[in-house]
């Protein structure tokens, strides 16, 4: 069975300094989720999240899902151990955010050199920059995959941003949790 598990931490962009996700820095777990499709798409057909117990059966997501879905930054899930292996039975309280995973197929930057230089031009560095305002946390998985979280309130500006990067630089992107989106109301 393919696994993977993060490897790195959330980060968003405070005046100029890269700053990590407060939970992340005190990760003392990794709860397992499947992913759904894995086998007909070729990927990974268990992804692991960094994570904070909160008790014996509970733990806090510390990570951005890059491969499951309708999971979020933040989450609550209850645990199932296994001979010490921790995995999710359900998401008991979901944090109030949306979840969307940016692809950008011509980036061939490490991903060290991409997150370690903030005056990079580099397509990922763009986007971390014009989104810092609006409170994004950014993972990066790959030179050319990431996943973002952002409260729900910030979401519609965070849409626009990446319809219109989408349309301008070629980038690619999809709502993990969609079931968390606002709902717009038409006039």
């Amino acid at each position: 069975m393919e696994t993977v598990e993060h490897p790195r931490r959330p980060v968003r962009l405070v005046d100029g300094e890269l700053v990590p996700y407060d939970d992340a820095r005190v990760s003392d777990c990794v709860v397992w989720f499947p992913v759904p499709d894995a086998l007909d798409e070729g990927g990974p057909q268990v992804e692991g999240l960094p994570a904070v117990r909160i008790d014996q059966t509970h733990a806090r997501l510390t990570g951005v899902p890059f491969f499951p879905y309708h999971l979020g930054l933040g989450d609550e899930v209850e645990l199932l151990d296994v001979d010490g292996t921790l995995s999710a039975v359900e998401v008991t309280v979901a944090a109030r955010v949306v979840v969307a995973r940016v692809f950008h197929e011509g980036a061939d930057i490490p991903i060290e050199e991409a997150l370690a230089d903030p005056p990079s031009d580099e397509p990922f560095y763009r986007i971390l920059r014009a989104l810092a305002p609006h409170g994004c946390w950014f993972e990066r998985y790959s030179s050319n995959y990431a996943a973002l979280s952002v409260d729900v309130e910030e979401w519609e500006y965070v849409e626009a941003f990446l319809d219109l990067r989408s349309r301008t630089e070629g980038l690619r992107y999809e709502v993990a949790t969609p079931m968390r989106t606002p709902t717009r109301t038409e006039p």
